[in-house]
């Protein structure tokens, strides 16, 4: 263990053992990330953000401060997340390269710091995204007068194809035997600064309506691309403009302030794009830096102490400081990326960067703007970074989420009556921001094919995600009691998914429903009756609509309870003389590593402690077809919701210890199945790690379930009825609770 870890270690035990005196004293500094060491290029970069717009940021060996502006609905005409752009500054005389130097993330004050040191010169700047305005802020003091230079690094200068590997980044809305085109920027004139501006001349809106035959949808829906404008401009305290893609010091200086700008909306004109974000500049430079600064570091405090677990342990063999930081790193990437338009993407959120590391299969060299799997949704990824929300107290970052897919209601209403000719909607696993399909999933070539069958094979009868959707709301309704979101976004759409189900299928002789043609996940596909998945969330939809009656207007209360009757059991089967729960019948050949048998453990948790039947649930998931923890995997999710505390503490502590060789920061995982920072990889790890902690069921509360022994710990957690629990334990004094939320049991069960 290194002297720096060593101290940390200790402060963090220090955090710990004074939780009794203060409860206010918890402390996130031993948790910083910290660089003793100038950066090799973009994977030694640092994330920062205020929830819509984030910046990857860099000190390289030169001394050139470097950085990737980013944002979280900046779509492009294919539908491609693009970069905002990407800043340079070089400090002169340079003390930036010079061996005493250090790069530090605050996360309690959500600021990155940067000290460079050469003889007696030195020099320190603060980075930030302002929580409370679509800016970056880059503050320098010095000792010594400088000359600041700024260069906006604009790459996408030319229109120009995207070929071989390259397209992948593209995936989805590829035209097969087409060149995909990427567009060029545009640099523009201000007196405020440089600006620039990507402008989206075209669109895929309307070609994926037209592959999926429903062009008709133009008349009811807007095209979400066309005409959307995204840029930034770049100015400041003593700067001038040398050339529209340079600023310098007016005068030599020692301090400098530089604030960038970013913007994105739909005007008539650029001029319009222009002026608004002119507007918006001088709004934010008149204001005082310092109260700016201070507003900001506030709200990160405040959101800092909505939660916390804070681990520890007497012994060294325990990687708990490793789980700690990652659990608070996770956290704080969503903090960064979890308050814009369009959700945080599973495969690199915003903070995708050039590749100058080989990925595998060729994939080296490519710009920033590159992501595998492209820049469109896949539920069942997306949905794990929403699940770690609920317990964090982080529920306003989950209606982006429910946004989307709220937004996107009219068109798979519309979608499902042209295909079905019956009311209600459905979402395919893989769409579109807007909620199409993806034409390369859905299939280009559609003659002779029938409407709603997807060429994919691996999402054809992908459709549960509206469940587990509509199961995230109900725990968002019980979490915090807002019910008038939960009417106005919710109830619209739970309404049509269960509407779906019911007209649907058929039923059985028996008069049960009977789902198919059917898959179960990706790895049982087309024949599948009864899948695991839908069984399961209709059956905890169906109780839930029941439950909250006073939500819904009595007649559909009345069509879910006659459909709660006729929704079949979760299908069983024998292995070894043991009952399990199976994926479903009819299953056929295993495609994929999923275990869709244990969906009724998590996302529905109908099996767990305390619960009916854990047998069945622990056999199964003891048989379970694939066994794997990392990415998008929730097995360790699944362990600890049955109290299996050893499997969950190995899955956590593996998940949150591995280290993506490629990039500095300690929590840019993967790629596993997706990308770079891999969103799956540190969600699962979080969610199971919440579950070891605190399970709920209605106002039960279950207290370390699933807690290792070893594992000290000081927590603050939310659980239902707009509560938090507040407490300590400690292998050798035990459970302290400070608070004690009326109308809530609470249950502790580690020993």
């Amino acid at each position: 263990m290194s002297r720096y870890r060593s101290l940390k270690w200790c402060m963090a035990m220090m955090v710990l053992l004074n939780a009794t005196l203060s409860w206010s004293q918890v402390s996130l500094a031993p948790y910083n990330v910290q660089w003793t060491s100038q950066s090799l290029n973009s994977s030694g970069s640092m994330p920062m953000g205020n929830g819509d717009i984030g910046a990857n940021l860099w000190v390289d060996k030169q001394g050139l401060l470097q950085f990737f502006i980013s944002k979280t609905d900046a779509y492009s005409e294919i539908g491609r997340l693009l970069k905002i752009g990407k800043i340079a500054i070089r400090i002169t005389p340079n003390v930036m390269d010079a061996s005493s130097f250090s790069q530090t993330l605050d996360l309690e004050k959500g600021i990155i710091n940067i000290r460079g040191q050469q003889g007696n010169q030195s020099i320190s700047i603060q980075c930030w995204a302002d929580a409370y305005s679509p800016t970056i802020h880059v503050e320098g003091k010095s000792n010594f007068n400088a000359v600041v230079e700024v260069e906006n690094q604009v790459w996408r200068t030319v229109q120009r194809p995207l070929v071989g590997n390259e397209r992948h980044s593209g995936y989805g809305v590829a035209f097969r035997n087409e060149p995909y085109m990427t567009e060029k920027d545009t640099v523009l004139e201000s007196s405020k600064g440089i600006a620039w501006c990507h402008e989206n001349n075209s669109s895929i809106w309307q070609t994926t309506l037209d592959n999926q035959n429903i062009s008709d949808f133009n008349t009811a829906g807007t095209d979400p691309l066309m005409g959307q404008r995204f840029g930034g401009l770049a100015g400041g305290e003593n700067f001038k403009k040398i050339s529209p893609t340079r600023l310098a010091s007016i005068q030599p200086s020692t301090h400098f302030l530089l604030n960038i700008v970013v913007q994105k909306a739909k005007n008539n004109a650029l001029t319009d794009w222009k002026k608004g974000i002119e507007k918006i500049f001088s709004s934010i430079s008149e204001n005082n830096i310092q109260l700016r600064r201070n507003k900001h570091s506030a709200w990160w405090k405040a959101f800092w102490n909505k939660h916390y677990i804070i681990i520890s342990s007497d012994s060294a063999k325990e990687k708990t400081f490793e789980i700690t930081q990652a659990y608070t790193l996770q956290r704080y990437m969503n903090a960064c990326a979890g308050r814009g338009g369009l959700p945080i993407k599973f495969n690199g959120s915003i903070f995708t960067v050039d590749l100058n590391e080989n990925m595998g299969s060729g994939k080296k060299g490519f710009d920033a703007d590159y992501r595998e799997w492209g820049g469109n949704f896949w539920f069942q990824n997306t949905r794990l970074i929403y699940w770690t929300m609920l317990h964090a107290g982080d529920h306003e970052m989950m209606k982006p989420f429910f946004n989307m897919y709220a937004n996107a209601l009219p068109l798979a209403k519309f979608r499902t009556k042209k295909y079905f000719n019956h009311e209600g909607a459905y979402f395919p696993e893989t769409m579109t921001p807007w909620g199409s399909y993806l034409p390369d999933n859905y299939g280009w070539d559609r003659r002779g094919k029938k409407d709603g069958v997807s060429d994919n094979m691996y999402i054809r009868y992908y459709w549960q995600g509206g469940l587990e959707l509509s199961a995230m709301m109900f725990d968002y309704l019980e979490f915090t009691k807002d019910s008038a979101y939960f009417k106005s976004k919710a109830v619209p759409f739970i309404r049509e998914i269960i509407a779906f189900y019911d007209n649907h299928y058929a039923r059985d002789e028996k008069g049960k429903l009977l789902i198919t043609p059917a898959q179960s996940l990706e790895t049982y596909q087309e024949g599948v009756t009864n899948p695991a998945p839908e069984i399961g969330g209709l059956h905890w939809c169906l109780d839930k609509i029941i439950g909250q009656g006073s939500m819904f207007e009595s007649n559909f209360i009345s069509l879910s309870k006659r459909l709660k009757k006729e929704v079949p059991e979760l299908p069983l089967g024998d292995s070894l003389g043991k009952k399990i729960l199976t994926c479903g019948y009819d299953l056929g050949k295993r495609l994929n590593i999923e275990n869709p048998e244990l969906y009724s453990v998590f996302p529905y948790r109908i099996y767990g402690i305390g619960k009916p039947d854990i047998a069945l649930a622990l056999n199964t998931f003891a048989m379970r077809g694939y066994k794997s923890w990392q990415g998008w995997h929730q097995d360790a999710i699944q362990a600890a919701l049955l109290g299996l505390t050893e499997e969950a503490k190995k899955m956590v502590t593996s998940n949150f210890t591995a280290k993506q060789n490629s990039s500095r920061f300690p929590a840019f995982w993967g790629p596993n199945y997706d990308w770079v920072p891999d969103q799956d990889h540190g969600s699962v790890s979080s969610r199971a790690l919440q579950n070891m902690l605190v399970q709920t069921n209605g106002n039960e509360v279950l207290l370390l379930p699933a807690w290792p022994k070893a594992w000290n710990v000081q927590f603050k957690i939310h659980v239902p009825g707009k509560k938090t629990i507040e407490g300590s334990y400690h292998q050798g004094s035990g459970v302290n609770i400070k608070n004690k939320p009326a109308g809530i049991q609470i249950k502790t069960l580690i020993n």
